[in-house]
């Protein structure tokens, strides 16, 4: 080959490699873009998870309120109303109190 055939050679690997360049380049951005993308999705459906393990500890911690409050109304209303005698209310608990 002579000069001038190399140096068009030169010439189109120069363009063809600009080419490559450019392509490589492009698909960076795009993969990129699309990790930027599913990044906000991932961090949006953490936020929406967090919200939702807040209402559900929210609710838990209400029907636990709740139950303990049911067993205990459950516990008064059961007993007999002519226990509720004042005079008995240390047995009723437990107490030892000598009368």
């Amino acid at each position: 080959m002579d000069i001038q055939e190399l140096q068009k050679l030169e010439k189109e690997l120069e363009v063809c490699l600009s080419r490559v360049t450019e392509t490589k380049g492009e698909r960076f951005l795009g993969e990129i873009t699309a990790l930027q993308q599913k990044g906000a999705q991932l961090m949006e459906e953490n936020r929406r998870l967090k919200q939702m393990e807040y209402l559900f500890s929210t609710q838990t911690h209400i029907l636990e309120q709740s139950q303990s409050s049911e067993s205990i109304t459950n516990i008064c209303s059961s007993s007999n109303p002519q226990d509720n005698d004042s005079s008995d209310i240390s047995l009723k608990l437990g107490l030892l109190f000598p009368k």
